[in-house]
């Protein structure tokens, strides 16, 4: 029975007794027409307005569908149906039909302005072109500013630095007089007077003889460090291998412990750089090798190379006594030594020099050991390059 009057009640609906709206025109067609097209080009453009927004929203990814936008969507789209049924009452009177719809967009309408009212505060907030480009501009002058800023505090480290590395390579080369003066003395005194001297005076002389030796050691090490700095590069394609051999060839003549040295080499790339700088970084990684595995019966070297897309870097890996690489930061720097004198000599300036050398040529070192060794890596670029990649 309820079935029977919910189909009457539609049917009540739809058919009705009222005339069509085309009659308050009389049908006169110029007016009926104007109306019928003005509603139909005003529905048509209700309709898009919600396409249009939800084909915004969807290339907008950082905007995020919310609320008032779901009820402004649904507001349009009532507003568009509105005019639709305006257009199909000129012909059919379905009054009841259109009621209904605009008591739908009403209250779509009425929920509309109140989330519109409370989201105000909000949307206030969003700032205007205007500020915008004032926040631009702003913004760029800042740039600007801090580029300038970053620049004239580069060019005065770069003056400093510059001012530094003289001053120490003119204190440097002013120690080597009294330095040498005090070997000099010291090589006479041992000379002309060791009889006249007992067993304590021997060895205090040994003690100033080898502090003086010490002395020299480090000076030069500044001073090589220094000219570096001073020092600019030549670039050219350079034969790795032949580099290689060619330093490990002189190790071995110059070597006092008369103990094999087994260089192991895989075929290396050449690169680019300034040769006698890259055989000075050759010469320091290898005498260090050899240096740290003092303890070893045999020497014994390995030198590879990876070739990547931008870079090529080789690996020199020793089996000496290795480093805690908690302290690896430190190796690079100047006369920082991860052993004692006692345990092996050297000045602290080696993998200093090393360091410099390779940042020069826009690479990277660094160094791994395993407690088995040491492996020291540095990498440089395939191409010649005239500033840093960034």
């Amino acid at each position: 029975m309820d079935g029977i009057l919910l189909l009457n009640s539609i049917f009540e609906i739809f058919n009705n007794n009222y005339m069509p709206h085309g009659a308050c025109y009389f049908w006169e067609p110029t007016t009926l027409w104007s109306n019928v097209l003005g509603d139909g080009v005003t529905a048509f453009s209700y309709y898009m307005i919600p396409g249009l927004l939800i084909y915004f929203v969807n290339k907008r990814k950082d905007i995020e569908i919310n609320a008032l936008l779901v009820a402004f969507a649904i507001f349009i789209v009532a507003c568009g149906t509105v005019h639709v049924m305006m257009i199909v009452n000129v012909w059919i009177p379905y009054y009841d039909i259109s009621g209904m719809i605009k008591i739908i967009m009403a209250l779509v309408s009425v929920g509309t302005v109140f989330m519109l009212w409370k989201s105000m505060p909000e949307l206030l907030k969003i700032p205007s072109p205007a500020a915008l480009q004032e926040a631009n501009d702003e913004i760029k002058s800042l740039n600007e500013n801090l580029e300038d800023k970053v620049k004239h505090r580069t060019q005065a480290l770069e003056e400093m630095n510059s001012e530094l590395e003289s001053f120490s390579y003119s204190i440097s080369h002013d120690l080597q007089i009294p330095v040498r003066a005090i070997l000099g003395y010291s090589a006479m005194l041992e000379e002309d007077h060791i009889d006249q001297l007992e067993e304590e005076g021997i060895r205090k002389l040994q003690n100033i003889s080898n502090s003086a030796l010490k002395m020299n050691e480090l000076i030069q090490g500044i001073l090589e460090f220094s000219r570096l700095g001073r020092k600019d590069k030549t670039d050219s394609m350079i034969d790795m291998n032949l580099l290689f051999n060619e330093s490990v060839n002189e190790i071995r003549a110059g070597e006092t412990t008369q103990k094999e040295i087994e260089l192991n080499m895989e075929e290396l790339p050449s690169v680019y750089g300034d040769e006698a700088m890259m055989k000075q970084v050759v010469n320091n990684l290898l005498s260090n090798a050899v240096k740290y595995s003092i303890n070893q019966e045999k020497i014994k070297i390995d030198v590879s190379a990876e070739v990547s897309v931008n870079e090529i870097t080789y690996f020199v890996k020793d089996y000496g006594i290795g480093f805690d690489e908690k302290y690896k930061h430190k190796m690079f720097d100047v006369f920082q030594r991860l052993h004692d004198e006692n345990t092996v000599k050297g000045s602290g300036v080696g993998l200093a020099i090393v360091n410099r050398i390779i940042v020069k040529h826009f690479g990277r070192v660094d160094a791994h050991s395993n407690g088995n060794g040491t492996t020291i890596e540095f990498t440089l670029p395939k191409k010649k390059l005239l500033k840093p990649v960034e």
